[in-house]
């Protein structure tokens, strides 16, 4: 757990602390029942993270969902204009598909097949999280201070993902996710820049974004390449209608830092989720697969045939830990600043 973060988070354990920052931001009154039950989500969270960082691995991405979710619950309660608990749509807004189906047989066979699980969302826990952060993504363009933020359009419920699709797209497992032979579907970000005036340019790795090319020729971007190095551009109006999925590198940051920027293409549908979105996607992925296949995480974890996805998973697992209330808090503390 990192230190700073979590005393940052703490603040959300705090009634009045809570109430302070809800009227910053929304300029309106926070009830003393709603305050109590952001910190008693905000306080879950901690347990179950504090829990997951002494547990073993048998049970630690279980207890990081439930702390996800914990915490995911008190920034969606922190950031609904009114309603308390109540209001919240029961379950996690998100199901398993025919996972039954995909790990049943040949374990050996089956666990080569992980990164073909499907998820569909729902109406739940992770609706509301998305709905009630606007689906936002901060951006870091040079430094370790959020630059720059956008919302992506809300995706209409029953979207189905897989787990392949998410881990595709997270530049922190790239050391182990080509292991999997895979094409990684993000490239390093050189040079950003977006104004009404000039529009977006965007300067990239060509090799990198020679998988997902395609996309933004499709989508009205005009591409010209120099020395290795493709530069991406399109008039504002292009960009805010077709705008392509970003991604930072959380763990392994510049200088320590910075986290890194990338851009990939939308999932399915042309459907974008933020980072925090991608991150709590993530995490149900592991939960769901400690939970009810308990015997396929075990050969994961022990070795053994077919276990070519550990280094990776195990990588995801911390990259969800290290990052996710780095992003929670992250913002509520880029909302604080938004003048409304």
């Amino acid at each position: 757990m990192n230190k700073e973060v979590w005393q940052s988070l703490l603040s959300l354990e705090s009634q009045e602390y809570v109430k302070n920052i809800y009227k910053k931001i929304f300029d309106n009154t926070l009830n003393t029942r709603r305050a109590k039950e952001i910190n008693s989500s905000a306080k879950q969270a901690r347990e179950y993270f504090r829990n997951a960082n002494n547990a073993s691995f048998s049970v630690r991405p279980l207890l990081v969902f439930y702390g996800v979710s914990s915490l995911s619950r008190a920034l969606t309660l922190f950031m609904k204009q009114r309603g308390g608990e109540e209001g919240l749509t029961a379950g996690h807004g998100l199901t398993t598909e025919s996972w039954s189906n995909e790990l049943s047989g040949d374990l050996n066979l089956t666990l080569k097949k992980i990164g073909d699980l499907k998820v569909k969302t729902t109406a739940g826990l992770f609706t509301d999280f998305i709905n009630t952060t606007e689906n936002i993504m901060s951006f870091h363009i040079s430094s370790s201070g959020v630059d720059w933020i956008t919302t992506y359009p809300i995706p209409p419920q029953d979207q189905t993902i897989t787990f392949g699709q998410i881990l595709s797209r997270l530049p922190d497992l790239a050391q182990d996710f080509k292991q999997l032979k895979d094409k990684a579907l993000y490239s390093t970000v050189n040079e950003f820049k977006l104004s009404e005036d000039v529009g977006f340019k965007c300067k990239v790795r060509q090799k990198e974004l020679e998988p997902f090319k395609k996309w933004f020729s499709d989508n009205g971007y005009k591409m010209s390449e120099v020395s290795g190095w493709t530069t991406i551009t399109s008039d504002i109006d292009n960009f805010n209608s077709h705008k392509p999925q970003f991604i930072h590198s959380y763990v392994q940051k510049t200088f320590g830092s910075i986290p890194g920027l990338y851009v990939s293409k939308p999932f399915d549908n042309n459907v974008r989720y933020s980072q925090l979105g991608m991150t709590f996607l993530a995490s149900y992925f592991l939960g769901m697969l400690v939970r009810y296949y308990p015997t396929h995480w075990t050969q994961l974890i022990n070795g053994g045939v077919g276990d070519n996805y550990w280094p990776v998973i195990n990588r995801l697992q911390g990259y969800v830990e290290e990052s996710f209330p780095e992003l929670v808090i992250e913002l509520i503390l880029e909302m604080s600043k938004i003048e409304r």
